[in-house]
């Protein structure tokens, strides 16, 4: 069975929302089919990596608004490095998260390094020059899923979210 580690820098930072696309149910008003395989994911924390955080598109789900991306070069400016929660998940789950999350929006997977011999990957779309600003609502869920994953308090988050937005 192949593992590896899933990085997450939006809404999926909030570990109620992420459980959604994996065991299916509903979140923030929107119902999810979840994966054939519920296993739960492992948490395996988190880090910053060297790519830049952005929001660009318009995702009905979250108000016709943007979405989070990672840029797909390299952000050598530390201040706009993102932070990613590392999920461990089976690759079939990957897969369905990805199918679920959009291939069209989210069209690249991003090997980001490695952790405990298995490869850490995202997914993103690179170049949107479409920026859109996110919703409040889908703000609050990466506050939320910030504060779970970094233990951050809330100036320090905001002061993090101010340097994309």
């Amino acid at each position: 069975m192949d593992y590896l580690v899933y990085a997450v820098y939006g809404s999926n930072l909030l570990k109620e929302r992420f459980l959604a696309y994996i065991k299916g149910g509903e979140f923030e008003g929107r119902e999810y089919s979840g994966c054939m395989d519920k296993t739960e994911p492992e948490d395996l924390g988190w880090r910053i990596v060297p790519y830049r955080l952005y929001f660009a598109k318009r995702s009905p789900r979250w108000d016709n608004r943007g979405v989070a991306f990672l840029s797909c070069e390299e952000e050598p400016n530390p201040e706009y490095h993102t932070v990613v929660r590392l999920w461990k998940i089976k690759q079939s789950q990957f897969e369905c998260i990805w199918d679920q999350e959009g291939r069209g929006f989210y069209h690249k997977k991003l090997t980001l390094g490695e952790i405990d011999g298995m490869k850490i990957v995202t997914i993103t779309g690179c170049h949107y020059q479409e920026r859109n600003e996110p919703s409040e609502r889908y703000l609050n869920v990466i506050r939320r899923g910030l504060k779970e994953t970094t233990g951050w308090d809330d100036e320090k988050i905001e002061d993090y979210l101010r340097r994309f937005i």
